[in-house]
């Protein structure tokens, strides 16, 4: 049996690499956002030579995929981020790098890293006019604040995934 037939990117494991956007990467992690009652979402860390994404999918009546980037949290406007750190809540509107984006739904999580166990983490997603970009604010307990930006994936845009053997 040929041991790389079949694989997807629902079935990367940590280890496996896969090609994109003209780079192979290496996936690091594989890691699920349970939002409780069995909705799942799972996102896949990759690692090329000089850069970091996240792969995410979002099971539904089809199969939603984005990539992100993390950004630091100091890169969003001073005002935004002291009405965050000050109510525990997050604007209904973002202006980031020239772009507005929309709060378009929140919600807590428990995050699993590979098989760890879960850590809780609080999630605010933002989503711009044109529905392709996102921007996503993670809270990691009381004082630990992430973002990252991202947009729409397809399945299409990734190729030659191998496991590491």
């Amino acid at each position: 049996m040929d041991p790389i037939s079949g694989l997807t990117l629902k079935t990367m494991k940590t280890g496996y690499y896969v090609d994109y956007d003209l780079k192979t990467w290496q996936v690091l992690s594989t890691n699920r956002y349970d939002w409780g009652e069995g909705d799942l979402t799972h996102e896949w860390q990759l690692e090329s030579h000089d850069d970091t994404l996240f792969l995410e999918l979002e099971p539904d009546d089809e199969d939603y995929w984005s990539i992100s980037r993390k950004r630091p949290f100091q890169s969003l406007d001073a005002r935004v981020r002291k009405v965050i750190t000050e109510s525990d809540d997050a604007p209904d509107t973002i202006t980031f790098e020239g772009k507005k984006f929309f709060l378009d739904e929140t919600g807590g999580a428990l995050f699993y890293k590979d098989d760890a166990p879960g850590r809780e983490v609080f999630k605010w997603d933002y989503v711009d006019d044109s529905g392709k970009f996102y921007l996503t604010i993670e809270q990691w307990g009381e004082t630990d604040y992430e973002i990252s930006i991202g947009q729409k994936a397809e399945e299409y845009q990734f190729s030659s995934i191998l496991p590491n053997a």
